[in-house]
C-alpha cells in the first residue's frame, strides 16, 4: 500500500514538474529595462512572447495609447496600416491591420477584435486582441494571418509608474524564413516596447 502510495505522490511531482518545463519562459534579451522571453508554441511554429516593462505613467494615458487604432503604425513594430472597423461599445472594436514583411514573404493582414477593461479600485489594465479569422474581405496580395492574440496586462506599481506583462501568441500562415521569425520574435518586440515607452516618457517627463 506504501509503496503504491509512493508511485502516486512520485507521478504528481514528475507530472507538475512537466507541466512547469512545458509553460516556463527563456528569457531572450534583456535590454534598457525591457525584458523578451519565449516559449514553445503548441499550435504555431512561432514561439510564444513574452515583454516584461516598468514604464512611467498611469493606465489611463496608456489605454488612450491602445484605443488610438491609427497610431499604431507610429509605435507598433511593422505595422503599416492600422483601421478602426467597427466601435463596438467602450472599449471594444473591430480593427485591420497590416504587417510588413521583408521580400521575398508577402505582408500579412489580420482582424482584430480588441477588448480593453480597466479596474479604477486595483487600478489595473488588461487588454486582450484576437485575431477573427472570419472578418472581411482578403486584400489583393496579402496573406491573412490564420491566429493572434495579444494579451496585455498592466498594473499600477507607484505614482505614475506602471508594469506591463504583454504575452504575443502568433501563427503567421505561410512559409517563412527561420531568420524572418527571428526577426518578429526578439527586433520586433524590442522595437515596439522601446517606441511605447519613449510615448509613456513624453507624457510624464
Amino acid at each position: 500500500m506504501r509503496f503504491l502510495k509512493g508511485l502516486t505522490i512520485l507521478f504528481s511531482l514528475l507530472s507538475c514538474a512537466a507541466a512547469y518545463c512545458q509553460n516556463s519562459w527563456t528569457v531572450q534579451k534583456d535590454k534598457g529595462g525591457i525584458r523578451i522571453s519565449s516559449r514553445p508554441s503548441k499550435t504555431s511554429p512561432f514561439n510564444d512572447i513574452r515583454v516584461e516593462i516598468d514604464v512611467k505613467g498611469t493606465i489611463d494615458q496608456l489605454s488612450v495609447i491602445l484605443l488610438d487604432i491609427p497610431s499604431y503604425t507610429q509605435w507598433a513594430y511593422a505595422t503599416k496600416s492600422c483601421v478602426l472597423i467597427k466601435q463596438l461599445a467602450p472599449g471594444k472594436l473591430i480593427y485591420f491591420s497590416e504587417i510588413e514583411v521583408p521580400w521575398p514573404a508577402a505582408n500579412r493582414y489580420y482582424f482584430a477584435r480588441l477588448e480593453l477593461t480597466k479596474d479604477p479600485v486595483a487600478h489595473t489594465l488588461q487588454l486582450l486582441s484576437t485575431s477573427v479569422p472570419d472578418e472581411g474581405a482578403a486584400p489583393k496580395d496579402l496573406v491573412r494571418v490564420p491566429y493572434s492574440s495579444g494579451l496585455w496586462e498592466v498594473t499600477t506599481i507607484a505614482d505614475k509608474s506602471i508594469h506591463i506583462d504583454y504575452m504575443l501568441q502568433l501563427n503567421p500562415g505561410g512559409s517563412l524564413p527561420g531568420w524572418m521569425l527571428n526577426l518578429f520574435a526578439t527586433k520586433g518586440p524590442l522595437v515596439t516596447f522601446q517606441n511605447i515607452k519613449k510615448k509613456m516618457t513624453e507624457l510624464n517627463p
